[in-house]
């Protein structure tokens, strides 16, 4: 275990399928601090409750200290 802290900016978006057919897309970002990769998906993964809708675009290393 480290005591070193890292912040990851990781890159989402919600697709919802609307009745009618239409398809929205809402993109999004946040940052949170987690000690890797995998542990900053899942603390977005939980924050939208496992939601059917969440797509996970991309994660990436933003600060260490």
């Amino acid at each position: 275990m480290s005591n070193w802290k890292t912040d990851f900016e990781v890159k989402f978006r919600l697709e919802f399928k609307h009745l009618n057919g239409k398809k929205e897309t809402k993109y999004n970002s946040l940052i949170v601090e987690a000690e890797n990769e995998d542990m900053a998906v899942e603390m977005i993964i939980h924050q939208y409750e496992n939601s059917e809708f969440l797509i996970i675009d991309g994660v990436k290393k933003i600060w260490n200290y």
